[in-house]
């Protein structure tokens, strides 16, 4: 039997991650965005080489382009305990704009930890003297775990490919259309896996397929917001059938470009009838779903990027009570959070709506135009 828990917040989620990693038998397996060299960063580390020195099989990637300001160095001390390190290398090969933008943490084959936590202070204690920031990871152990063992191998392999065997293997897949998750979830939890290479985009149809049929409520924390207009034309109807829609973005952020773009879209959703939120306390990082009674979390925003540049990974889940929690710690959120009416955003000052335009446009097509255009190009 699989079960889940939500894990609020890096004081929830670091100490069940390093218990798991200190009761590991046989395998741990790590695949992170960034990984920070501070204090956060070296606990992690010394239970990994904990777990190594007495024989647990330890391996680690990660992403080239997150991590760039850590040195390679930083992991000597697992190496040296026999753990393997390796950098997600599509940035050093030329595709710099694709990357692995997923956080697994796979231990035993049985239990695994995904959500949107990097391994930096931010995430944890708190950096600058700030508040740590608002995240969310699910913990699920079971069973259906282990399909997630051939998910970090595949891109265990992939991280070192030679750049002309990676757009090789792109085109067969592309004329093949080879699925890579099953169209109907079997159990209460479901894993789906996107990324530069599956031209299905399971991540954002699940999510229009879970908008589509929601009943009562739809409940969306993210910290980076500008999606395909599939997804913003879902939650419009959702509206129209009756469906609550609230959506909590971060009012503070690590990336300003990304909140202009995400409040360029503000008066969309105002107009169709969504609620909009702005979360005050701290960096809202989370990329969290709430419909009636399903939950899909992971590493993938609701942004052009996650749905067709980066390799990402979520787990939808099935379960009135990890739902019923959610919803619980949203509507905590909603507490610490300002409400954005339409007649506020329509009084913005027009500097700040040049930035939003300006900010859509590069995140929203520029982007995307760039990494076409480079794959393209390189596939000739």
């Amino acid at each position: 039997m699989t079960t889940v828990r939500l894990l609020k917040n890096g004081t929830e989620a670091f100490p069940a991650m390093f218990k798991a990693i200190d009761n590991a038998r046989t395998c741990i397996a790590l695949e992170m965005y960034i990984v920070a060299d501070d204090e956060t960063g070296r606990e992690f580390r010394s239970h990994l080489v904990a777990a190594a020195e007495r024989g647990v099989d330890v391996m680690v990637l990660v992403d080239s382009w997150g991590s760039w300001a850590l040195p390679d160095l930083f992991w000597d001390a697992l190496r040296s305990a026999g753990g393997v390190v390796r950098w997600f290398r599509q940035f050093k090969h030329g595709l710099f704009m694709f990357r692995n933008h997923r956080k697994l943490l796979l231990v035993d084959n049985h239990i695994a930890y995904i959500g949107g936590f990097n391994i930096a202070d931010e995430y944890y204690r708190g950096a600058d003297g700030e508040l740590p920031w608002r995240d969310n990871a699910l913990e699920i152990a079971g069973d259906e775990v282990s399909q997630l063992r051939s998910s970090f191998t595949r891109m265990w392999v992939r991280a070192e490919l030679p750049i002309h065997r990676v757009l090789r293997r792109l085109k067969l897949v592309r004329i093949r259309r080879v699925r890579t998750v099953p169209d109907t979830p079997k159990g209460n939890v479901h894993f789906l896996e996107s990324g530069l290479e599956n031209p299905l985009l399971p991540v954002r149809k699940r999510y229009v397929s879970v908008i589509s049929k929601a009943s009562s409520g739809i409940d969306l924390a993210m910290g980076y917001f500008y999606p395909p207009g599939n997804i913003m034309r879902a939650l419009k109807r959702a509206v129209r059938r009756g469906v609550r829609v609230r959506l909590l973005f971060s009012r503070k952020s690590d990336v300003p470009m990304a909140r202009w773009a995400a409040r360029g879209l503000y008066g969309r959703l105002l107009r169709a009838g969504i609620e909009v939120w702005e979360y005050l306390p701290t960096m809202l990082h989370a990329k969290l779903a709430i419909v009636d009674h399903t939950v899909i979390a992971g590493s993938a925003n609701l942004d052009i990027r996650s749905g067709r540049i980066n390799f990402e990974l979520v787990a939808v889940v099935h379960d009135p009570a990890i739902a019923e929690q959610a919803r619980s710690n949203f509507e905590d959120d909603l507490k610490q959070s300002e409400r954005i009416s339409l007649a506020q955003w329509r009084a913005r000052p027009w500097i700040q709506k040049g930035k939003e335009r300006i900010s859509y446009w590069l995140l929203a097509r520029a982007d995307i135009f760039a990494a076409r255009a480079e794959l393209a190009r390189r596939m000739r």
